[in-house]
């Protein structure tokens, strides 16, 4: 049997080798090897020691140290051996949402450039607070604002819209023009079509009386088509009138149901600081059915670029979609900035009179993503999330997220939409001609 003293001292071995084991789990001590780097800020947004280090998103190491050096912020970064990182290599503080913990990012450079060794100092991206990020919004929210009252002063967007407005105003002049100098002969059409069926429904006032008297072999007519084939040819003929009368109508019907729609979007950008601009048209040829056609992102050559962050969206591209509206939810699917995707507009409270003007809205596109922008890679689909508020018939407000789920870009989103009857009524004339053109006899 051990004595006193040894189990004493068993006692305490066991207890300093239990203490020594918390003390290596939670210091996060490791044998894994690695090496340092050092990244300078001028602020680094409540970073703490022992905080992820990722690179391109994935953990490659831990911040070992922070020191304050001539005025700046100085990161001790131990990186993983064997993680090479490029010597044009982009530092900055991310985040795991907007008030989540913060990681030491790193945005991996071109491999042209050279691999970064050990000990290298490298001037870090500083990262945009939130606080002022959110007073500098609501700043320009509220410039936006006032860009649409009268004693507000003029902004990028009033001259947008002063332009877009401008360019409308030539484009309805023309096409007011073109209506005018074709209004004669459209009446004169109108009004041939209107004696046209006025002749077919007395036609077919008549018809009725003759396929009435057709049942018997009473009179005449009667006794000349008792022959059954003669009465079946008689009968199909009038069939065929009254489908051409229908089909008159229906043809006649369409001039007024198409409604085409203006739509304006533009988003301001605060991390990178430019605007972006989406023009299209909504095109309805009935109540519950649309098609949208435009152009996405396009390019303003008068916005300056003054953000220090890489601006990863694509310029130019095309939208053209086939969208279906049923109460509260508004559904498309068809091409979204040159790929394919869908997109959904939810108004959860649409019949009430103040909640109902707000709405969500989210779209999904470039499923098959797979490319370099920037010397980033991107392999997942694109995800936007926005909330949109109707302070008008015409204009609306919000904010969005674009590529929520690979680089997070939050916005301040306006959108315009009006309705065109000009162009709508052209639309309804050639609706009117293309399906007025199938019911002709060809020679």
């Amino acid at each position: 049997m051990l004595s006193l003293e040894a189990r004493v001292g068993a006692f305490v071995l066991a207890g300093l080798s239990l203490i020594a084991m918390a003390v290596f789990l939670l210091g996060d001590y490791t044998f894994e090897k690695r090496y340092t780097i050092y990244a300078t800020f001028t602020d680094v947004a409540s970073l703490s020691k022992d905080a992820p280090v990722k690179l391109s998103g994935v953990e490659v190491g831990k911040v070992r140290g922070l020191l304050l050096e001539d005025h700046h912020a100085k990161v001790v970064a131990a990186v993983r051996k064997g993680v090479d990182i490029y010597n044009d290599a982009e530092f900055s503080i991310g985040s795991t949402g907007i008030i989540g913990s913060k990681f030491l990012q790193i945005d991996q450079g071109r491999a042209s450039a050279g691999t970064m060794p050990a000990g290298a100092v490298v001037r870090g991206v500083d990262p945009v607070s939130i606080e002022k990020s959110l007073t500098k919004a609501l700043g320009k929210f509220e410039t936006l604002l006032d860009g649409f009252t009268k004693e507000g002063p003029d902004g990028v967007l009033v001259d947008n819209l002063r332009d877009t407005v401008a360019h409308v105003r030539d484009l309805s002049a023309n096409l007011n023009d073109l209506i005018e100098s074709s209004k004669p002969k459209l009446e004169k059409a109108m009004d041939r079509t209107d004696d046209i069926t006025r002749k077919l429904d007395d036609l077919l006032a008549k018809s009725n009386l003759m396929m009435a008297g057709l049942s018997t072999d009473k009179g005449a007519v009667g006794s000349l088509l008792h022959d059954e084939k003669v009465k079946a040819d008689v009968k199909e003929t009038i069939a065929s009138v009254k489908e051409a009368a229908g089909t008159a109508k229906d043809i006649f019907g369409r001039i007024t149901q198409f409604k085409v729609y203006w739509n304006y979007d533009w988003r301001y950008e605060h991390l990178v600081r430019t605007s972006r601009v989406d023009v299209g048209l909504k095109i309805s040829p009935r109540e519950g059915r649309y098609y949208y056609i435009g152009g996405s992102n396009l390019v303003n050559i008068s916005d300056e670029k003054r953000g220090a962050h890489m601006d990863y969206a694509r310029p130019n591209q095309a939208d053209a979609l086939l969208g279906w509206e049923t109460g509260p939810l508004d559904f498309a699917a068809g091409v979204i900035r040159s790929g394919g995707g869908v997109r959904a507009t939810l108004t959860p409270f649409h019949k009430a009179p103040l909640l109902g003007r707000l709405s969500v809205t989210a779209q999904g596109y470039d499923f098959g993503r797979n490319r370099t922008i920037q010397g980033r890679k991107f392999t997942k689909p694109q995800y936007d999330f926005g909330i949109l508020a109707k302070l008008h018939e015409y204009v609306s407000l919000g904010a969005r997220v674009e590529d929520a789920y690979e680089v997070p870009r939050y916005q301040t989103w306006a959108k315009v939409m009006f309705e065109d009857k000009d162009i709508a009524y052209l639309f309804g004339m050639a609706g009117f001609g293309a399906a007025g053109s199938k019911g002709r006899s060809k020679k």
